[in-house]
């Protein structure tokens, strides 16, 4: 088992120092891997960045305590990956492209012509992302914990230093490189295991019977509420996968893609990933129930499963999997976190000018202070992974999500409306979060909603000094 663990870890180091070797020593190079990724490259590192440690702990643990009803993620993840693939990559690709985009942030300073919006959105990735990241080393303490009995502390502090190690020198080439190697890691575990354990349990129907003996409750639409709690269940079930777009570190990859080819491509593998992803991780925590319907921790039941069903070398390519999916997420969000700080913000409120190798050096320093912070957030040994991954997705959905389709696909967006929308998209998330109808209801939604009627209306009173402004400014560059 460790043999299979310590192969696996070797392979994707040496993987993420190579990356240095093929970069440009460029910030560009650094932060975009030199806009150079084909079809597989980009939807597979989208894929695995996207469904990180929650996939395997956080929703496996979910579907454990509430059934089938977590299958009604799906669709909502269906729908978030065609919106991304089909409407905000190609656009974005080409846009970003042509005004020379590094990041999402740099995206909205050059598309509005304002440094607060860099400066605001690269606040939000930069908090929202530390909670993220340090949902990231929970799993990966939790997974250390169960499966090779390595203290917790220990366990989540050696997953943050070993992706910090190879990040830190590969930069974004580092990341995507080995977001493939994990990706297809991922894949084959989720579409093994279950289908194995099944077989195991006597096949479908009784698998279903099962489920049904152990709790009626677990085979209901909505895990046995009714009504108005039914609804609010579904609705936010299907809205998590809506909050797609809106996520810097998975929209990123569509600013380093080659060409239109590798998005129109790549659209097809990333559907057919998330699909399969989603059904997996669901089908891990309904096996779990049957298996060991008394865990005291849900999100250990993966983990757990594994260590009492499989043999060691199957064990050490799960922690493997595992490991896989808290790695691609934890590096690409420390990348992004990194490039909102040490980039985006550091250029917005500095009028000094750096070179390229200064900014690597900082982008270096800044990684090594957000890994540290996130490890200090995985020490409060955070019960639920799942729900602090779904306040942080929230949080950059409903920021970020409304204002990214207007910028691609309407000139009616002021600075102000921008502005307005973020700020506002946050705040309800925050604010939705502390009262009693979060239980009723996911808080991307009413942040969703406000964010983008906020844009809209802010814009309309705006759109008159905005263009005064815009004008104003087109006269001085002609003089």
């Amino acid at each position: 088992m460790i043999a299979t663990f310590v192969i696996y870890l070797v392979l994707v180091f040496l993987i993420g120092i190579m990356a240095e070797r093929f970069m440009s020593k460029s910030e560009e190079g650094y932060y975009l891997g030199d806009r150079n990724f084909g079809p597989v490259a980009t939807a597979i590192s989208a894929g695995a960045t996207d469904t990180s440690g929650w996939i395997f702990i956080g929703a496996a643990g979910y579907s454990y305590v509430a059934g089938i009803s977590t299958v009604w993620m799906l669709p909502g993840f269906v729908i978030g990956y065609f919106i991304n693939w089909f409407v905000v990559a190609p656009r974005l690709r080409r846009m970003g492209a042509e005004y020379k985009c590094l990041s999402i942030p740099d995206f909205f300073e050059k598309r509005y012509h304002s440094s607060l919006l860099k400066i605001v959105s690269s606040i939000i990735i930069a908090v929202f992302f530390i909670a993220y990241m340090g949902s990231q080393l929970t799993a990966a303490g939790k997974a250390f914990h169960t499966i090779i009995e390595i203290d917790y502390n220990t366990g989540l502090v050696f997953s943050a230093f070993f992706v910090l190690a190879y990040t830190v020198f590969g930069g974004y080439r580092a990341v995507v490189w080995t977001d493939v190697i994990q990706g297809f890691i991922m894949i084959m575990v989720l579409v093994t295991f279950p289908i194995y354990m099944i077989i195991k349990l006597g096949g479908w129907e009784s698998f279903f019977a099962q489920l049904g003996q152990i709790d009626p409750i677990l085979l209901t639409p909505a895990g046995g509420s009714v009504g108005a709690a039914a609804f609010g269940v579904i609705v936010g079930l299907v809205g998590f996968g809506l909050g797609e777009p809106g996520q810097p570190h998975i929209i990123q990859r569509f600013l380093s893609a080659k060409d239109d080819k590798s998005i129109r491509e790549g659209t097809f593998i990333a559907m057919v990933w998330v699909i399969i992803v989603m059904v997996g991780s669901n089908l891990l925590g309904l096996i779990g129930r049957i298996v060991i319907p008394n865990l005291t921790d849900p999100e250990y039941v993966f983990p757990t499963l594994v260590m009492g069903t499989m043999s060691p070398v199957v064990i050490g390519i799960v922690l493997g999997a595992i490991f896989a999916a808290i790695q691609s997420t934890f590096s690409s969000q420390l990348m992004v976190a990194t490039q909102s700080l040490a980039s985006d913000l550091l250029r917005s409120i500095s009028k000094r000018e750096y070179t390229n190798k200064q900014l690597v050096r900082i982008s270096r320093i800044t990684m090594v202070v957000l890994s540290i912070l996130a490890t200090v957030l995985a020490f409060m040994d955070i019960q639920a992974v799942f729900a602090l991954v779904l306040y942080a997705w929230a949080g950059l959905g409903a920021s970020f999500g409304p204002l990214i389709i207007f910028a691609l696909y309407s000139n009616i967006v002021t600075k102000w409306g921008a502005f307005w929308g973020m700020i506002s998209g946050t705040l309800t998330v925050v604010i939705w979060k502390s009262t009693p109808y979060a239980d009723y209801l996911y808080e991307i939604i009413p942040g969703m909603i406000v964010s983008a009627i906020v844009i809209l209306v802010v814009s309309k009173l705006t759109a008159s000094s905005e263009r005064v402004r815009l004008s104003e400014k087109a006269d001085t560059r002609a003089v």
